[in-house]
């Protein structure tokens, strides 16, 4: 499975042109205002992950969240142990 970094909400539209179903999407920096999108398009929530920092300082509350779930740095690199490879998306 792989993982794709979304670092913006054009990031994440050219992303899910081309993910596998099953691969995990982190959406950080400003990507984090995607999770939006991927509640509007009906995606799955737990192939999602949002970067709690990242949330939180873009004011991003529990109910635009979700059921995403979000990760600090240490769980983002336990992400990026268990994928290969790693995409990331900016667009």
């Amino acid at each position: 499975m792989s993982l794709h970094l979304v670092f913006s909400e054009q990031g994440l539209h050219s992303c899910l042109k081309r993910k596998h179903p099953d691969d995990i999407v982190l959406m950080l920096d400003d990507g984090v205002y995607a999770c939006l999108k991927w509640h509007q398009a009906r995606l799955p929530s737990d192939k999602a992950r949002l970067l709690s920092a990242d949330a939180k300082a873009r004011g991003i509350s529990d109910a635009q969240r979700g059921a995403i779930e979000t990760v600090d740095y240490d769980g983002l690199v336990a992400l990026t142990e268990v994928h290969s490879p790693i995409v990331s998306w900016k667009d």
